[in-house]
């Protein structure tokens, strides 16, 4: 893609002076053309189409749009030279003939410049518009910052409403092409998750994980007789990045399958909001159109928005209550009490960065309002992300119903309900980025419906009375995360009950930063790993051996797909003494090697090592100096061939000393929908 600045820059409009030069040239032209009017002719006709095309503009030139552009649309820029210049051309040229042209001509040539405000209007991306935060102050909080944008945002929204831009967008060729794309959608469940995509603010980067947990929660996807809810789940998130609904975000290349994050388009966006309000899936705000709103009272699906308050639970009794934009929740226990149905309370993050986090203000006792009204209806409780809770109350582990359990980096979490075993039905348990947490309660071997378990603690003795031993039982278990923390005593031979768990295909292992004295002995535990034969995707972080352990070899790990190493002391993939024969070959597909600061690794090794891969990302590896490593690589076998257009793919390096392929077919396909070329849609990202 072209460099949006670029092209911006050689337009050469000043986007403060443009508008006001318009007005002035449209004043003389409509000056003239009065003054030269045939006496017989209607002067009225004539006056109040100019001054339609004037209210028009001068409507946008008050409300000081133009200027609040953050990227003057190329699409945009030609609308208003098509418009500058025919009123130079008809009105204000030399050519003598032009002030005697007859009234038909004026109106229609007038007729057609209002089409053109018109389009203007209607052209202009909310999305574009948004209004910059102010800068970051030691006086603002994490949630203060947001808040000052989305006031902002919130009145630029009711400005663009009163200037009808919402109808010219809804209205528009586009937005019929894009609705004709919604509606080839097979299937309802495709549809239902494709909407949901709706009540997200513009400009977010929307994480899949907590999404298709959402899905799952609401019953828009269910578990089939081959796949389970959250493979479907997968499958759905794909499909619509294949096609080009949503975008990928971030490095990967031609992402679809393994891209962990998305965006969504502008004008998607809009039509989303149109398609889900029309089938009351959510209720938009009347004060912010393209804001979902706090009111459940038809669709009995509450969002916690910025400056809205919701109202009575009891009155409305929502299915789902989810948390859009709102840093800082201050609930009672009676809040949650009237909750008598809810299905699905996603309370915490869905926005893909780490560092977007919510809090709370008593410490998250309101939690104690969920009570036994609860145990029938509740699957999804999210508190992914949420700082200030520090236990959680055992009731919580009493929801029989519950199936997916999210309390992703809540980091000031240090202790569970001593036992876990009552959740029977829970499918999806993720405590990871708990760093505080003390240990894991008792009764996990029990719950015999789990598939994922994120987080599970390696601690001492005393804290944990759950171990790898008693996960062996968990016959669904497909997905399992390890923190092996600072306090970490391991039994003889603990790992190697990993082994036992046929079911498990996703395995990742993660290390504590310890201390010199520490890491000797963590590292002599670590030697002891065995794995199940069919797992397919080992993601390692901080491993503390330099030396590749022996565990760590393809003629154990035979059906490995996936291999993500970030992080740790390991030097090397090379087992010395080992022949490099083919039985030896990893048959890995997808390669991550993040911030390993001892590792040097060509590509020609890789390219031996892994023969059958497809997409290779290499990240601050081998330091060379002080905070400076060889170049980053972002590889793809499909797309370097595409690219490159040669026999052996290889990366293009980038000026900021990044190698990387990367691929449009989402914007081409994108582009395909809506009916445009891709040139003019070009200019609507920043790459």
């Amino acid at each position: 893609m072209r460099n949006v600045t670029s092209t911006s820059a050689s337009t050469s409009r000043n986007a403060e002076k443009f508008l006001p030069k318009l007005l002035d040239r449209l004043g003389k032209a409509k000056a003239k053309v009065i003054a030269n009017i045939n006496p017989g002719d209607d002067q009225e006709v004539v006056l109040s189409r100019f001054q339609k095309i004037e209210d028009g503009l001068q409507q946008m030139e008050d409300l000081k749009l133009l200027p609040r552009v953050t990227l003057w649309e190329h699409t945009l820029f030609n609308q208003f030279t098509v418009l500058e210049r025919r009123v130079d051309k008809f009105f204000l040229g030399d050519d003598e003939s032009n002030a005697f042209i007859g009234l038909e001509a004026i109106t229609s040539f007038l007729t057609s410049m209002i089409e053109n405000v018109d389009q203007i209007k209607a052209s202009i991306p909310v999305v574009k518009l948004m209004p910059s935060y102010p800068k970051r102050s030691l006086e603002f909080t994490h949630w203060s910052l947001p808040e000052l944008g989305l006031t902002a945002i919130k009145t630029l929204s009711q400005e663009l409403s009163q200037m009808g831009v919402e109808n010219g967008i809804y209205e528009s060729r586009a937005m019929a092409n894009m609705r004709r794309s919604y509606e080839h959608l097979e299937g309802t469940e495709l549809r239902l998750c494709f909407l949901s995509f709706s009540i997200f603010p513009a400009e977010s980067v929307i994480k899949k994980r907590p999404l298709i947990y959402w899905w799952i929660g609401e019953g828009f996807i269910t578990a089939t007789q081959d796949k389970t809810a959250e493979e479907v789940g997968d499958e759905i998130f794909g499909k619509l990045m294949k096609q080009g609904l949503i975008q990928p975000h971030g490095n990967a290349v031609n992402a679809s399958s393994i891209s962990t994050s998305c965006t969504l388009h502008p004008w998607i966006r809009y039509m989303l909001i149109g398609l889900a309000r029309d089938a009351l899936l959510f209720h938009f705000d009347s004060s912010w159109p393209w804001m979902p709103s706090c009111q459940a009272s038809v669709c009995r699906r509450q969002c916690l928005v910025f400056d809205q308050n919701p109202t009575s639970p009891g009155e409305e009794d929502p299915l789902t209550v989810f948390n859009v934009n709102r840093n800082y929740l201050s609930f009672k226990r009676e809040w949650l009490s009237k909750l008598k149905n809810v299905v699905v309370l996603q309370l915490g993050r869905w926005q893909s960065s780490p560092t977007h986090h919510i809090e709370v203000d008593d410490e998250g006792l309101f939690l104690k309002g969920i009570g036994a009204q609860h145990y029938l209806s509740f699957k999804y409780l999210s508190l992914r992300g949420m700082s200030g809770i520090t236990r959680i109350p055992s009731c919580i582990f009493n929801i029989i119903s519950l199936e997916i359990l999210d309390l992703r980096a809540c980091h000031n979490l240090e202790t569970l309900p001593s036992d876990i075993s009552s959740l029977r039905k829970l499918t999806h348990l993720d405590i990871s980025e708990c760093y505080f947490l003390e240990g894991m309660p008792k009764g996990i071997g029990k719950l015999s419906s789990l598939e994922v378990l994120k987080g599970f603690l390696i601690a001492n003795l005393k804290n944990t009375p759950s171990r790898l031993g008693d996960l062996v039982k968990l016959k669904k278990l497909r997905r399992l995360s390890i923190y092996i923390g600072i306090e970490a005593v391991m039994q003889d031979k603990e790992f190697e009950n990993l082994k036992e768990i046929s079911s498990l295909r996703r395995l990742k292992i993660s290390w504590a930063v310890v201390s010199p004295e520490l890491r000797g002995k963590i590292a002599r535990q670590s030697l002891d790993f065995s794995f199940p034969p069919d797992l397919e995707k080992l993601d390692l972080q901080g491993i503390p051996l330099k030396e590749v352990p022996p565990w760590l070899n393809p003629r154990q790990l035979t059906n490995m797909k996936k291999l993500y190493i970030r992080g740790g002391e390991l030097c090397s993939l090379d087992h010395a003494g080992e022949e490099t024969v083919t039985e030896c070959k990893w048959r890995v597909e997808i390669l991550r090697l993040k911030y390993l600061s001892n590792m040097k690794i060509e590509l020609t090794e890789v390219e031996d090592q892994f023969p059958h891969l497809l997409y290779l990302e290499k990240v601050k590896c081998h330091e060379i100096e002080k905070d400076k490593y060889e170049k980053n690589i972002f590889w793809s076998k499909s797309q370097g061939m595409e690219s490159a257009n040669c026999s052996t793919p290889m990366p293009r390096m980038c000026d900021d000393g990044t190698a990387r392929i990367s691929g449009d077919e989402g914007t081409v396909q994108l582009c395909a929908i809506i009916g445009i070329e891709t040139s003019s849609i070009e200019l609507m990202y920043v790459v």
